[in-house]
Protein backbone atom coordinates (compact mmCIF):
# COMPACT_ATOMS: atom_id res chain seq x y z
CA UNK A 1 0.00 0.00 0.00
CA UNK A 2 1.40 3.33 -0.27
CA UNK A 3 2.39 6.60 1.36
CA UNK A 4 4.63 3.69 3.89
CA UNK A 5 2.35 1.39 6.44
CA UNK A 6 -0.54 3.13 8.48
CA UNK A 7 -0.21 3.17 11.96
CA UNK A 8 -3.25 3.99 14.31
CA UNK A 9 -2.29 4.86 17.81
CA UNK A 10 -4.53 5.40 20.54
CA UNK A 11 -3.26 7.54 23.20
CA UNK A 12 -5.13 7.74 27.01
CA UNK A 13 -8.00 7.49 25.79
CA UNK A 14 -10.96 8.02 28.05
CA UNK A 15 -15.17 7.94 27.87
CA UNK A 16 -17.22 8.35 30.33
CA UNK A 17 -21.43 8.38 30.05
CA UNK A 18 -22.85 9.75 32.89
CA UNK A 19 -20.90 8.63 35.92
CA UNK A 20 -19.92 5.38 34.68
CA UNK A 21 -16.41 5.50 32.97
CA UNK A 22 -16.48 3.33 29.64
CA UNK A 23 -12.95 4.05 28.68
CA UNK A 24 -10.04 4.43 30.97
CA UNK A 25 -6.80 5.45 29.60
CA UNK A 26 -6.56 2.93 26.55
CA UNK A 27 -3.07 3.42 24.87
CA UNK A 28 -1.86 1.07 22.24
CA UNK A 29 -1.01 0.99 18.25
CA UNK A 30 -2.19 -1.08 16.20
CA UNK A 31 0.10 -1.18 12.04
CA UNK A 32 -0.20 -2.39 8.52
CA UNK A 33 -0.54 -6.31 8.68
CA UNK A 34 -2.05 -6.75 11.98
CA UNK A 35 -5.02 -8.33 12.98
CA UNK A 36 -6.13 -7.10 16.09
CA UNK A 37 -8.81 -8.97 18.25
CA UNK A 38 -10.18 -7.09 21.14
CA UNK A 39 -11.98 -8.82 23.93
CA UNK A 40 -13.79 -8.32 27.14
CA UNK A 41 -16.99 -9.32 28.69
CA UNK A 42 -20.17 -7.03 27.62
CA UNK A 43 -19.97 -3.29 29.17
CA UNK A 44 -15.91 -3.84 29.04
CA UNK A 45 -15.54 -1.27 26.13
CA UNK A 46 -15.24 -2.86 22.77
CA UNK A 47 -17.67 -1.36 21.21
CA UNK A 48 -16.47 2.29 22.84
CA UNK A 49 -13.44 1.98 21.88
CA UNK A 50 -14.28 0.99 18.10
CA UNK A 51 -16.34 3.67 17.59
CA UNK A 52 -13.89 6.17 18.89
CA UNK A 53 -11.28 5.11 16.78
CA UNK A 54 -13.42 5.28 13.36
CA UNK A 55 -13.77 9.07 14.42
CA UNK A 56 -17.40 8.32 15.21
CA UNK A 57 -17.60 9.43 18.83
CA UNK A 58 -14.93 12.10 20.26
CA UNK A 59 -12.97 10.45 23.67
CA UNK A 60 -13.65 12.92 26.93
CA UNK A 61 -9.43 12.79 27.20
CA UNK A 62 -6.69 11.26 25.29
CA UNK A 63 -6.76 11.13 21.51
CA UNK A 64 -6.56 8.90 17.90
CA UNK A 65 -3.89 9.44 15.92
CA UNK A 66 -3.27 7.92 12.43
CA UNK A 67 0.11 8.14 10.41
CA UNK A 68 1.04 6.73 7.72
CA UNK A 69 4.86 6.08 8.33
CA UNK A 70 5.69 8.77 9.65
CA UNK A 71 3.71 11.45 8.61
CA UNK A 72 0.70 12.00 9.87
CA UNK A 73 -2.88 11.73 7.86
CA UNK A 74 -4.79 14.44 7.22
CA UNK A 75 -8.35 15.22 7.81
CA UNK A 76 -9.60 13.69 4.87
CA UNK A 77 -7.12 10.83 4.46
CA UNK A 78 -8.38 10.00 7.99
CA UNK A 79 -11.74 9.71 7.29
CA UNK A 80 -11.28 7.71 3.30
CA UNK A 81 -8.12 5.61 5.19
CA UNK A 82 -11.03 4.03 8.22
CA UNK A 83 -13.32 2.00 7.35
CA UNK A 84 -15.91 0.98 9.92
CA UNK A 85 -18.60 -1.75 10.80
CA UNK A 86 -20.48 -1.20 13.90
CA UNK A 87 -22.84 -3.68 15.31
CA UNK A 88 -25.78 -2.33 13.88
CA UNK A 89 -24.13 -2.30 10.66
CA UNK A 90 -23.92 0.39 8.14
CA UNK A 91 -25.69 -0.25 4.73
CA UNK A 92 -28.95 1.50 3.24
CA UNK A 93 -31.87 -0.87 3.54
CA UNK A 94 -34.10 0.51 0.65
CA UNK A 95 -31.17 0.32 -2.22
CA UNK A 96 -30.15 -3.06 -3.44
CA UNK A 97 -26.59 -5.37 -2.23
CA UNK A 98 -25.26 -3.62 -5.86
CA UNK A 99 -26.36 0.00 -5.02
CA UNK A 100 -24.65 -0.40 -1.58
CA UNK A 101 -21.18 -1.18 -2.79
CA UNK A 102 -21.65 0.79 -5.83
CA UNK A 103 -22.09 4.09 -3.82
CA UNK A 104 -19.61 3.31 -0.93
CA UNK A 105 -17.07 3.09 -3.78
CA UNK A 106 -18.06 6.75 -5.23
CA UNK A 107 -17.95 7.95 -1.97
CA UNK A 108 -14.63 6.86 -1.29
CA UNK A 109 -13.29 8.05 -4.42
CA UNK A 110 -12.58 4.22 -5.68
CA UNK A 111 -11.90 3.63 -9.62
CA UNK A 112 -14.59 2.18 -11.91
CA UNK A 113 -16.77 1.42 -8.37
CA UNK A 114 -19.52 -0.38 -10.80
CA UNK A 115 -16.93 -2.96 -11.98
CA UNK A 116 -15.66 -3.23 -8.11
CA UNK A 117 -19.01 -3.30 -7.14
CA UNK A 118 -19.26 -7.25 -9.32
CA UNK A 119 -16.19 -7.67 -7.60
CA UNK A 120 -16.84 -7.53 -4.43
CA UNK A 121 -20.65 -8.92 -4.80
CA UNK A 122 -18.90 -12.65 -6.10
CA UNK A 123 -16.08 -12.33 -3.03
CA UNK A 124 -19.01 -12.41 -0.26
CA UNK A 125 -21.38 -14.68 -2.19
CA UNK A 126 -23.80 -11.93 -3.23
CA UNK A 127 -23.98 -12.65 -7.11
CA UNK A 128 -27.34 -13.58 -7.47
CA UNK A 129 -29.05 -11.93 -5.12
CA UNK A 130 -27.25 -8.67 -5.98
CA UNK A 131 -30.04 -6.61 -7.42
CA UNK A 132 -32.00 -7.50 -4.28
CA UNK A 133 -33.20 -4.51 -2.14
CA UNK A 134 -31.04 -5.09 1.49
CA UNK A 135 -34.16 -5.41 3.61
CA UNK A 136 -34.89 -8.19 2.11
CA UNK A 137 -32.18 -10.12 3.57
CA UNK A 138 -31.15 -12.22 6.00
CA UNK A 139 -29.67 -11.11 9.08
CA UNK A 140 -26.34 -12.91 7.35
CA UNK A 141 -26.75 -11.42 3.85
CA UNK A 142 -27.14 -8.13 5.82
CA UNK A 143 -23.51 -8.53 7.30
CA UNK A 144 -22.41 -10.11 4.33
CA UNK A 145 -23.16 -6.57 2.58
CA UNK A 146 -21.84 -4.77 5.18
CA UNK A 147 -18.56 -6.52 5.09
CA UNK A 148 -18.83 -5.70 1.08
CA UNK A 149 -18.89 -2.09 1.87
CA UNK A 150 -15.72 -2.22 3.89
CA UNK A 151 -13.80 -4.29 0.57
CA UNK A 152 -15.66 -1.71 -1.78
CA UNK A 153 -14.24 1.88 -0.22
CA UNK A 154 -10.80 0.69 -0.47
CA UNK A 155 -10.49 1.91 3.86
CA UNK A 156 -6.26 0.82 4.83
CA UNK A 157 -7.94 0.05 8.49
CA UNK A 158 -10.51 -2.30 8.72
CA UNK A 159 -12.53 -1.79 12.32
CA UNK A 160 -15.05 -4.17 13.27
CA UNK A 161 -17.30 -5.02 16.22
CA UNK A 162 -18.57 -8.54 15.89
CA UNK A 163 -18.07 -9.27 12.67
CA UNK A 164 -19.74 -12.71 12.78
CA UNK A 165 -22.83 -11.81 14.14
CA UNK A 166 -25.43 -13.56 11.63
CA UNK A 167 -23.22 -15.69 9.79
CA UNK A 168 -23.66 -19.48 9.43
CA UNK A 169 -20.20 -21.57 10.41
CA UNK A 170 -19.41 -21.77 6.94
CA UNK A 171 -20.24 -17.79 6.79
CA UNK A 172 -17.62 -17.35 9.99
CA UNK A 173 -14.81 -19.31 8.45
CA UNK A 174 -15.20 -17.50 5.02
CA UNK A 175 -14.81 -13.77 7.12
CA UNK A 176 -11.97 -15.08 9.35
CA UNK A 177 -10.13 -16.53 6.47
CA UNK A 178 -11.18 -12.53 4.75
CA UNK A 179 -9.17 -10.95 7.84
CA UNK A 180 -6.75 -13.09 7.55
CA UNK A 181 -6.33 -11.87 4.11
CA UNK A 182 -6.72 -8.65 4.84
CA UNK A 183 -3.49 -8.58 7.17
CA UNK A 184 -1.70 -10.18 4.65
CA UNK A 185 -2.12 -7.59 2.04
CA UNK A 186 -1.04 -4.79 4.43
CA UNK A 187 -4.39 -3.35 5.85
CA UNK A 188 -4.77 -2.43 9.57
CA UNK A 189 -7.48 -5.15 10.89
CA UNK A 190 -9.64 -4.52 14.34
CA UNK A 191 -12.41 -6.77 15.33
CA UNK A 192 -14.33 -7.32 19.02
CA UNK A 193 -15.43 -11.35 19.72
CA UNK A 194 -16.75 -13.04 22.03
CA UNK A 195 -15.31 -16.26 20.26
CA UNK A 196 -12.23 -17.99 21.24
CA UNK A 197 -12.18 -19.50 18.05
CA UNK A 198 -12.29 -16.54 16.13
CA UNK A 199 -9.11 -14.99 17.80
CA UNK A 200 -7.24 -18.26 17.48
CA UNK A 201 -7.85 -18.51 13.46
CA UNK A 202 -7.25 -14.83 12.12
CA UNK A 203 -5.62 -12.98 14.91
CA UNK A 204 -2.34 -11.77 15.03
CA UNK A 205 -2.60 -9.85 18.51
CA UNK A 206 -5.26 -9.97 20.95
CA UNK A 207 -6.04 -6.84 23.30
CA UNK A 208 -8.03 -7.17 26.80
CA UNK A 209 -9.90 -5.13 28.20
CA UNK A 210 -11.78 -5.23 31.39
CA UNK A 211 -13.76 -2.38 33.39
CA UNK A 212 -12.58 -0.20 30.50
CA UNK A 213 -9.03 -0.53 31.23
CA UNK A 214 -7.08 -2.27 28.65
CA UNK A 215 -5.35 -5.69 30.81
CA UNK A 216 -3.06 -7.57 28.91
CA UNK A 217 -1.88 -7.24 25.39
CA UNK A 218 -0.99 -10.60 24.19
CA UNK A 219 0.17 -12.17 20.70
CA UNK A 220 -2.40 -13.88 18.83
CA UNK A 221 -3.36 -17.71 17.90
CA UNK A 222 -4.07 -20.39 20.25
CA UNK A 223 -1.83 -19.62 23.55
CA UNK A 224 -2.86 -16.02 23.30
CA UNK A 225 -6.42 -16.72 22.85
CA UNK A 226 -6.58 -19.09 25.44
CA UNK A 227 -4.75 -16.33 28.19
CA UNK A 228 -6.60 -13.60 27.03
CA UNK A 229 -10.11 -15.31 27.68
CA UNK A 230 -8.94 -17.32 31.19
CA UNK A 231 -8.53 -13.48 31.81
CA UNK A 232 -12.15 -12.57 30.62
CA UNK A 233 -13.57 -15.39 32.30
CA UNK A 234 -11.83 -15.14 35.37
CA UNK A 235 -13.39 -12.00 37.07
CA UNK A 236 -12.00 -8.63 37.75
CA UNK A 237 -9.03 -7.85 39.45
Amino acid sequence: MSDGPLHLRCEAVARVFGRRHVLRDVSFTASSGEVVAIVGRNGAGKSTLLSILAGRRLPDRGRVLVAAGERPATVAETRSWLGFLPHDLLVYPDLTARENLEFTGVLHGQPNPAKRAVEVLASVGLTVDGDRTVRTFSRGMQQRTAIGRLMASGARAWLLDEPSTGLDESGRRWLLELLVAQGREGRTVLFSTHHPSEVEAAATRVLVLDGGRLVEDLPGGSQGAAAAFARVDGGRS
